[in-house]
């Protein structure tokens, strides 16, 4: 088991992330353990700053979940968040670290299987794992 500070964020819209997360609680599939899940009204309200001070406060990756292209609660929200995890990859491959540390996925709220995938495999990759601090 993990502490907090090495846990995986996943910033989850609560309009999509998040009700996958609990159908997936009601169809007893678990999700991994080394994942905090962070209920947000939008995945567009998640900034550039916001996910660079999670991995700077010791996350090993972070997630930034919202909706299916098109069905965003909030018209714009998700393609905000997929810009802005798009900038800050880039900008982690400019200082030399590994930019697959961040990701952005999209999901319905039905898609409890998708969402229990999707965090197993991003926590199983080797790379999230490597402390931030130990990357050059």
């Amino acid at each position: 088991m993990t502490n907090s500070q090495e846990q995986i964020i996943a910033f989850c819209c609560r309009h999509s992330a998040r009700r996958a997360a609990d159908r997936a609680a009601l169809e007893g599939l678990a999700l991994p353990g080394a994942v905090r899940l962070v209920n947000v009204p939008c995945s567009g309200r998640i900034s550039m700053e916001l996910i660079l001070k999670a991995l700077e406060d010791g996350a090993p990756g972070v997630l930034v979940l919202g909706c299916h292209p098109g069905a965003c609660h909030h018209l714009y929200g998700s393609d905000r968040a997929r810009e802005r995890v798009t900038a800050v990859r880039q900008r982690l491959q400019e200082a030399g670290l590994n930019p697959a540390r961040v990701a952005f996925a999209s999901l319905g709220p039905d898609n409890a299987a998708d969402l229990t995938r999707l965090l197993a495999d991003f926590v199983e990759s080797s790379w999230v794992l490597t402390p931030l601090a130990s990357e050059p």
